[in-house]
């Protein structure tokens, strides 16, 4: 399943995102990136992005959660093709689901 994951922190904090980043790295510990971090033009004193990356495994949403949310705000949400989403509506609608 793909998800887009929203990070946001305050400058003096930023150092420590950036190690945890690596720390993830480094101990293979990350979730396939499918859009990597990428910052928002409308970024605080700090850093603002976002990242879209896919995981089968709930437990890869957890860690990035956690580890992240040590210092920074993070928001996670689950995403999917609006073909499939409009599908499975038309079921829902007809009582097929």
């Amino acid at each position: 399943m793909k998800f887009i994951a929203f990070l946001e922190c305050n400058k003096d904090d930023l150092d420590k995102l950036i190690e945890i980043w690596d720390k993830r790295l480094s101990e293979h510990h990350t979730v396939k990136t499918i859009y990597p971090p990428h910052t928002i033009a409308d970024s605080p004193p700090g850093y603002r992005g976002f990242t879209i990356f896919e995981t089968d495994n709930v437990e890869d949403i957890m860690h990035y959660v956690t580890e992240y949310g040590l210092v920074a705000k993070v928001k996670v949400f689950p995403i999917w093709e609006s073909e499939k989403s409009t599908a499975l509506y038309q079921k829902i609608k007809a009582g097929l689901f």
